[in-house]
């Protein structure tokens, strides 16, 4: 039961992405982005086991609330409004679900499955946690953040930075335009690094004996 759900945690954050490559800024994509989002954290709120029924109501209402502003906000603003309201909405969303996810896994205290496929989509989450903080700052910057896209980056855009920058590629295609996009990418990248040759390299690597 516990796989089947970490598993499916993985599936929605894998439609995410898909979903921010294939629609990007449209209306569409951030619908789709934001329901994905929502569902994980639906997901994370359950696998507390013991998360009271009002909690839960509370992040429906959260859910319901934050699709609604993002539609009304799509209709009236401009653009770069519209971008800024998604990238804090899926910020949020992003950053209680890492939380949550981290802290199901950690009180798990024992490396399984279900934990092999928690700390994979913690890694996961953690570039969409980057691209939607990226995509939030790039709203309030006028003078370009970052380099080699046309004009304001996109959540597609953010997306691709994010997950090169936290695999330490290093393309060059796509680079940082200013100190605070700098500062965000430092951030991103030894995060990715650390998290990958720390957590989910002993997760694995203890999973592996065991099996």
């Amino acid at each position: 039961m516990a796989g089947e759900r970490y598993g499916r945690m993985l599936a929605a954050i894998l439609l995410a992405y898909g979903a921010i490559i294939a629609l990007a800024d449209a209306v569409a994509g951030s619908a789709v982005r934001l329901a994905l989002l929502g569902y994980l954290l639906w997901e994370a709120l359950r696998l507390g086991g013991r998360t009271r029924a009002w909690a839960r109501s509370v992040a429906w209402v959260g859910i319901a609330l934050a699709l609604v502003v993002v539609t009304v906000v799509a209709l009236v603003a401009p653009a770069v409004v519209i971008s800024g309201v998604v990238g804090g909405v899926s910020f949020g969303f992003t950053t209680a679900i890492i939380a949550l996810l981290a802290r199901a896994v950690v009180t798990r205290r024992a490396v399984d499955t279900p934990a092999v496929l928690g700390v994979l989509s913690v890694y996961l989450l953690l570039a969409l946690f980057f691209a939607s903080l990226n995509q939030l700052l790039a709203a309030f910057d006028p003078n370009g953040y970052l380099n080699g896209v046309p004009g304001r980056p996109s959540a597609a855009d953010q997306l691709y930075f994010s997950v090169i920058t936290m695999a330490t590629v290093g393309f060059g295609d796509i680079t940082p335009a200013s100190q605070l996009a700098r500062a965000v990418t430092v951030v991103a990248a030894l995060t990715g690094q650390l998290y990958l040759v720390s957590v989910v390299a002993a997760v694995i690597g203890v999973w592996r004996r065991r099996t």
